[in-house]
């Protein structure tokens, strides 16, 4: 058994061709024992859709079981993938072989490897259309690959999703340890089908968050509430420092080894120009997963992070240390972390009402 499927590998040909990773492989759909991967992570875990749009679905096969789009790397399979794994496990534990993956795995990111999957699906729905044997989808050769990117992407999608695309798949072959093809050749094929991408593929561009929402923001929220409070902190930080919400917001259960809690390592004091700062420690972002000084300068406006802090610390005084920094206190006397949702739907209200272009996360 190994790896993705529940699949029994003992039908792998352990013959010298074998080992050469050139089996005649048939899976079989037995499964009688747990996946050997299925222990991960739980905040790294996904669960899959019970309803699968029509454009996502591809037929059942066993190399490809229902997972989701994220997982679809560690437990969609091909032969020679297979067959690797089978050989390694003659040296190996196969405890240890199938660890090596999942390492890899967990070093991208859940919400990028979401984005991935849909170079992966999609390159599946292609070969099942032409009917390419599942032995020639891994290690993909480069004629197959550019085809794919000139029938599927050419004229319908920017060049941005088809970087995308191309990203799942090469991590695709990382995760199997396999080599990847993706040459000049395939590199010009994915520059002409960019081209042909028509305008209504691409997203336009965002509007900024400008100094006119902060004061929509300072003078229409009650700064003497628990959640207008944090509401108001949450944005002044994200502009003055130029944070991702995923940053400064709680989007699943809160975690203190990935968002910043109330007792996390802060500091303050004067610049030699006399000016205030002040610093908190993230302990992941996205460009730093190891962590992070969030930092600014006191912009001495009515609209400064400084402000906003001090407020929000003296508002909700009584929070938990191990709560989530921007926690605020509920009505009913609870305490709860400032999500996403909350802060992106109470600033559109007022700047709807202040006549503001409403805006999404991605514009801080």
């Amino acid at each position: 058994m190994f790896l993705g499927t529940g699949l029994n590998t003992s039908c792998v040909d352990s013959s010298p061709a074998g080992t050469c990773l050139q089996s005649s492989y048939t899976p079989s759909t037995t499964a009688n024992h747990a996946h050997i991967c299925a222990q991960l992570h739980p905040s790294r875990s996904v669960v899959p859709k019970k309803f699968i749009q029509h454009s996502s679905r591809i037929p059942h096969s066993p190399l490809h079981p229902h997972v989701s789009s994220p997982d679809c790397f560690l437990h969609w399979m091909t032969p020679w993938g297979l067959a690797r794994l089978h050989q390694l496990s003659q040296f190996l534990p196969r405890d240890i072989v199938a660890w090596e993956s999942v390492v890899l795995f967990q070093a991208v990111k859940p919400n990028t490897l979401s984005n991935y999957g849909a170079g992966l699906l999609r390159f599946t729905q292609f070969c099942d259309h032409f009917n390419i044997k599942e032995a020639l989808r891994m290690p993909a050769p480069e004629w197959l690959l550019s085809h794919f990117i000139t029938t599927r992407g050419a004229g319908s999608i920017s060049s941005g999703s088809l970087r995308t695309w191309l990203l799942g798949l090469e991590l695709w072959h990382t995760v199997n340890c396999m080599p990847w093809n993706g040459a000049r050749h395939l590199k010009l094929e994915k520059q002409g089908a960019g081209s042909q991408a028509p305008l209504a593929a691409c997203c336009p561009k965002c509007s900024p968050v400008t100094l006119a929402h902060l004061r929509a923001l300072r003078a229409n929220l009650n700064l003497n509430d628990t959640c207008d409070a944090a509401v108001f902190v949450t944005a002044t930080i994200s502009f003055w420092c130029q944070c991702r919400l995923s940053e400064v917001c709680v989007d699943n259960p809160f975690d203190p080894i990935i968002n910043p809690a109330w007792s996390t390592p802060q500091k303050s004091g004067k610049t030699a120009s006399n000016i205030a700062f002040h610093t908190f420690w993230a302990p992941q972002t996205k460009t730093k997963p190891n962590g992070e000084f969030i930092m600014w300068t006191d912009s001495q406006c009515s609209c400064s992070s400084e402000s906003g802090l001090s407020n929000h610390l003296k508002i909700n005084c009584h929070v938990p240390p191990s709560a989530h920094l921007f926690t605020f206190e509920t009505e009913s006397g609870s305490y709860a972390p400032m999500k996403r949702h909350w802060f992106v739907s109470r600033c559109n209200k007022i700047w709807s009402n202040s006549g503001l272009e409403m805006l999404t996360g991605h514009y801080f």
